[in-house]
């Protein structure tokens, strides 16, 4: 049997390349996207055959709308793994963020993650798997990303809970935590984001697309539960995990200074 593989967020970015590796292994892909989805399904098309790639529009801060585009979904193949990738970022000083950017951050990456878990739970089986995608942004703080690390640390929250209460019904939870990676959406932040966000990105490091979503994918096959692509992100979360904290802190107030 095909697996179907559900990703929200496809239309671009870590998203549709996740979609091109399983294409390649064989998988049936379905896109959810708030962004048009046309080009994404007819390149993947291209690799698969398009009766192997789907598309639905999908506004993951509208439940109502989550709920019907996963229940059509659905009907052409419940999903064995469901990859949440769609969220959006802002880099700027917390007093430069207003009321409505903070709110939309959180509203797409939190609470567009517990909608896309609330609208997909019921299509899923025992033995699925249930992939969120968050940040090093949900880990360790970062200057200018006061809206964007609150949203990423409630993601790393929620899929903890998760992992815990899903186990019972057979259904395996990861959060990926990347740093940086080479996305349209990390070019556009870099345009404006303060000179300290810069900084603070040398401690974590940036990846390559075609690197970043190999080692994701890596973790999602042997069901990892936190999935840290790069071993400079890796070294970052366990040194602030042994230290609490302390040795990350100072590092990331010399970096400011500068």
């Amino acid at each position: 049997m095909v697996q179907q593989v559900y990703i929200t967020g496809g239309a671009s970015g870590i998203g549709l390349h996740l979609a091109r590796t399983y294409l390649g292994s064989g998988a049936a892909v379905t896109l959810f996207d708030v962004q048009p989805t046309a080009q994404a399904v007819a390149e993947l098309s291209a690799i698969a055959g398009p009766e192997r790639v789907r598309a639905f529009a999908m506004d993951v801060t509208k439940p109502g709308e989550v709920r019907n585009a996963f229940a059509q979904a659905a009907e052409g193949g419940q999903p064995d793994v469901v990859i949440h990738c769609a969220g959006i970022a802002i880099a700027a000083d917390f007093e430069a963020i207003d009321d409505d950017a903070y709110a939309r951050v959180i509203n797409i990456n939190l609470i567009g993650s517990r909608n896309v878990v609330a609208g997909v739970l019921p299509h899923m089986a025992a033995g699925s798997h249930l992939v969120l995608v968050a940040s090093m942004a949900g880990l360790v703080g970062c200057y200018g990303y006061a809206a964007y690390c609150a949203s990423k640390y409630g993601v790393v929250g929620l899929a903890e809970v998760l992992r815990i209460e899903l186990a019972a019904k057979g259904v395996d939870v990861s959060v990926v935590c990347p740093p940086e990676v080479e996305t349209p959406m990390v070019e556009a932040e870099r345009l404006n984001r303060p000179k300290q966000t810069e900084a603070l990105k040398l401690m974590a490091g940036t990846l390559q697309l075609d690197d970043a979503v190999a080692q994701i994918r890596k973790g999602i096959d042997r069901r990892r539960f936190m999935i840290i692509p790069g071993w400079r992100a890796r070294s970052l979360w366990f040194t602030n995990k042994l230290l609490p904290g302390f040795l990350t802190r100072k590092f990331a107030d010399f970096l400011v200074s500068r």
